[in-house]
């Protein structure tokens, strides 16, 4: 059980740092704001993963599987929101507003 908690924390810290290299190579915002895809869809419930393994299943780990939860479901909607304010802000037509 301790090995298995210690590879999600060490996979999650290194997508982490991946991404967060790639944030600083890219070169315009849009291009650093795909680095944001992996730290919420791989780092943060492969984290969730390693605190349940190490608390066990309590009240605590609930919480923080509904908060992986919910920035995995967000995440997402949230990059893609800030995408195209990114790109409406740089001139380039974004279309309609979605209703």
């Amino acid at each position: 059980m301790i090995a298995a908690q210690a590879v999600c924390a060490v996979l999650a810290v290194l997508v982490t740092a991946y991404a967060a290299g790639g944030a600083l190579l890219a070169r315009s915002p849009l291009a650093r704001l795909h680095f944001l895809a992996p730290v919420t869809t791989l780092a943060v419930p492969l984290l969730a993963v390693a605190a349940v393994l190490a608390f066990g299943v309590s009240l605590g780990s609930a919480s923080v599987v509904v908060t992986a939860a919910a920035i995995a479901v967000s995440g997402p909607a949230l990059t893609a929101a800030v995408g195209r304010a990114l790109a409406a802000e740089a001139g380039a037509d974004v279309g309609k507003e979605p209703e």
